[in-house]
């Protein structure tokens, strides 16, 4: 039997109110958060195992804690009914590696490795020489791994990526990168709490992570944030670095998350 009670504070502190706060939102209708179950230990033991790599610390205790997330909700606007928001964070079966990997479906298919391959050599056909950043930057070789947190609804993905070790001993912690959709990386954050703090805060808004990059939102990406959360244009990404990640968080709304919520919850059966 689950505890109702304790699911729905588990919940109300994991989106720190956001699900009230849209709930009361002029315009907002269909808020549908998915209450999911805690993922099983022997799941995260085999991800990692077929992987060949430990999840960070954080996203581990959240799969403990919620086998994935899912927020929506719709926006009435001149009479029509818009879906709008859009939070998702995988779950550990659809934790999947892009890249790295041959396809099975389609063996003649151009894969990511190729595409890799190809900017490779166009840069080197250019004479660029490689920056000192080119290690720190996600590539679609097989040494570097991806895994897909969130598709976007084809529009990109955001990815938990843990670069190639180079010469280290030791692989870097994994970071959270956005993939557009010319195959150009955008970093978003430096641990997954800092980014599902980001999403929050974000509200789901369509696009938001492309605020801190070189393309930023669409026009009618802008008009939604402005007509719903207004509050964020008063915060704007460092349009000289394209990097969402150097806004100043402290006095943004719904954004102080604690670590410590991505805990294990008992995992019991419903009736």
């Amino acid at each position: 039997m689950v505890d109702i009670t304790c699911q729905d504070a588990f919940y109300e502190n994991l989106t720190l109110g956001l699900v009230k706060l849209l709930t009361q939102t002029p315009g907002v209708q269909d808020v549908r958060l998915d209450k999911r179950t805690p993922c099983e230990r022997l799941l995260l033991s085999s991800w990692e195992q077929r992987h060949c790599c430990a999840l960070p610390d954080d996203l581990r205790q959240f799969y403990l804690s919620s086998d994935g997330f899912s927020l929506t909700w719709n926006y009435q606007n001149a009479g029509q009914l818009i879906p709008l928001g859009h939070m998702r964070v995988n779950a550990i079966t659809e934790l999947r590696r892009l890249a790295g990997v041959k396809s099975l479906v389609d063996a003649d298919s151009p894969t990511l490795l190729d595409v890799e391959i190809c900017r490779q050599a166009a840069a080197s056909g250019a004479g660029q020489a490689p920056g000192p950043s080119c290690t720190e930057r996600p590539n679609f070789g097989v040494k570097c791994k991806i895994f897909e947190l969130d598709p976007c609804q084809g529009m990109a993905k955001v990815c938990l990526v843990y670069l190639d070790k180079g010469l280290e001993p030791r692989r870097p912690e994994p970071r959270i990168w956005l993939l557009d959709r010319c195959f150009e990386w955008h970093f978003l954050a430096s641990d997954f709490t800092t980014y599902f703090r980001m999403m929050l805060v974000h509200q789901g808004l369509p696009l938001w992570q492309f605020r801190g990059t070189p393309m930023g939102l669409t026009p009618w990406a802008e008009q939604m944030l402005t007509l719903i959360a207004p509050h964020l244009l008063l915060n704007q990404p460092d349009s000289s670095a394209h990097a969402l990640h150097t806004m100043e968080w402290a006095d943004a709304p719904y954004s102080h998350l604690d670590p410590t919520i991505f805990k294990t919850r008992s995992k019991v059966k419903k009736k």
